[in-house]
């Protein structure tokens, strides 16, 4: 397959490419972004753009500086974020569900000159204790970023950058230790657009995206900023955190697309006889993150008459590389590798493993990021030429379809055999009174043995008594072998999770 980054030109900005693409194609009168009770078409997208790098450098901020974006999914994120690229400085989006800790150590590590923020943020964050953080922008106040960009004369061409050199850093969840700035290219966005796009997905010039990921890691910012604007359709931008206030959205804004989490898909389902969603408006929907239980695949097709197209990707790889397809889905599956990526499990030793053997997820493809700033060792241990080892344990069946078993240390051992907390997971959740279930290890302090524990939080209306507890426990003894029943059952009122939304294991297994 020809390689996307060689039809590049030499000189090439990805903000650029996508911002003036809708003018060549005559959509610059189309409308790119919904945002409450507002609307911005792509030519007004460009100006703000424009005039976002033009008040960037009167601030001084210079090509390959780092501008930090803490803001929820807004216009103000959207300009914010491409101007700088056009500019060629390098915006760093921070979620905005990170700790103070976090955020102060991004801004820190990543050495931003600048920060745009909210002033309840920036309020949270006084003083600030960056060193090379010289200005800070506030999207609302007295001078609110929008009304600084109406005051900017636009007219600043973009810089002549090319397709490999850094464009955005995102940064992982941290989850495993500190937060990694992960740094991707300007073709980068170009492939996964493309790949996933055009090719899996096609998306059209006339759907509307809904993403419940936000724009500050990568699921996200493919789904509402630059795929949508590859092929001129239009997205919404929306802080929603809640089913409410999800299924709300849905309602007012009839997006065709509806780009979730297996987590609000559950909460949706919870909803339904209260808060029933109406689907009428979609034409595909689907999930990413962590794995999607086949329980809720099930039942999102019998309630909604819509099958999930569940899929896998990472921060370094920026977006989806496994996807199931309408029509061709596998419930409980990554999918099939979409085109332009080689998937494959190997062992320890590197060699391939068959059909049916859990190994080790190596993908091979052109949105592979540069590298993590600052961690050359980390960078060396995973990525070999545009290779990288994922540290996500899989298995292939004889179809090809890959399914997600867990990450390295996920996985522990019982009576000498290998458990996959999915497994248990994936069973527990067609209790008819289970919302979300993780699976950890413990061990026994007196026998030191490892026994099998389950968080549970129940769905609404059904408080934890001894009589649900002893009924889980029955069910499970019923559909799984008799070492990956849990031994213990803890109900919690909700699972921690990271900033990116994915059940925090390791919180759990300290508990």
């Amino acid at each position: 397959m020809t390689m996307i980054s060689e039809q590049l030109p030499d000189i090439f900005n990805i903000a650029a490419y996508f911002i003036e693409g809708n003018f060549t194609q005559g959509r610059s009168e189309k409308i790119a972004f919904y945002y409450q009770n507002q609307t911005y078409t792509y030519a007004q997208v460009s100006g703000f753009v424009r005039r976002s790098a033009r008040l960037f450098a009167n601030l001084g901020l210079e090509q390959e500086n780092r501008i930090a974006i803490l803001l929820p999914d807004s216009p103000e994120f959207v300009f914010g974020f491409w101007g700088a690229i056009w500019l060629g400085a390098v915006p760093v989006p921070i979620n905005t569900t990170c700790s103070l800790d976090e955020i102060q150590y991004i801004l820190q590590d990543s050495r931003a000159k600048l920060l745009l923020t909210t002033k309840e943020w920036q309020e949270k964050l006084t003083p600030i204790q960056s060193q090379s953080l010289r200005h800070l922008l506030l999207k609302d106040g007295e001078s609110a970023y929008l009304s600084l960009l109406n005051q900017q004369d636009e007219l600043l061409s973009c810089a002549k950058t090319s397709a490999d050199e850094p464009a955005f850093w995102l940064y992982t969840s941290g989850s495993t230790g500190r937060p990694k700035g992960v740094i991707h290219l300007h073709q980068s966005m170009v492939v996964c657009a493309e790949r996933y796009g055009k090719a899996t997905l096609g998306l059209r010039q006339d759907d509307i995206t809904y993403s419940v990921a936000k724009m500050s890691f990568a699921y996200g910012l493919g789904n509402t900023l630059y795929m949508p604007m590859a092929v001129g359709a239009a997205s919404v931008l929306s802080d929603a955190s809640n089913a409410f206030d999800i299924i709300t959205d849905i309602q007012h804004y009839r997006p065709t697309i509806l780009f979730g989490i297996p987590s609000v898909y559950a909460g949706i389902l919870a909803l339904s006889e209260i808060a029933p969603l109406d689907v009428s408006s979609l034409r595909l929907c689907a999930s990413a993150a962590e794995q999607l239980p086949k329980s809720i695949w099930h039942q999102w097709l019998e309630t909604h008459n819509h099958e999930i197209c569940e899929g896998i990707g990472t921060t370094e790889f920026l977006h989806i590389f496994l996807s199931n397809q309408i029509g061709e889905c596998k419930p409980g599956s990554s999918g099939r590798p979409i085109p332009g990526y080689d998937v494959q499990i190997i062992d320890d030793n590197g060699l391939p493993c068959p059909p049916g053997e859990i190994g080790n997820l190596q993908v091979t493809g052109e949105s592979l990021m540069w590298g993590y700033w600052k961690r050359l060792q980390q960078t060396r241990q995973v990525i070999y030429g545009d290779t990288m080892r994922t540290g996500d344990k899989y298995l292939r069946d004889a179809d090809g379809y890959f399914y997600f078993m867990g990450r390295n240390d996920d996985l522990f051992k019982v009576n000498g055999q290998w458990i996959s907390p999915m497994e248990i997971e994936d069973i527990l959740h067609q209790h008819p009174q289970i919302l979300e279930v993780a699976v950890v290890p413990e061990s026994s302090n007196e026998e030191q043995l490892t026994q099998i524990v389950a968080y549970i939080s129940l769905k609404p209306g059904h408080p934890a008594t001894p009589e649900i507890e002893i009924n889980i426990r029955k069910f499970a003894k019923q559909q799984l072998p008799h070492f990956k029943a849990p031994k213990i059952v803890y109900f919690v009122e909700k699972l921690p999770r990271t900033s990116t939304g994915k059940i925090h294991r390791r919180l759990l297994s300290k508990n």
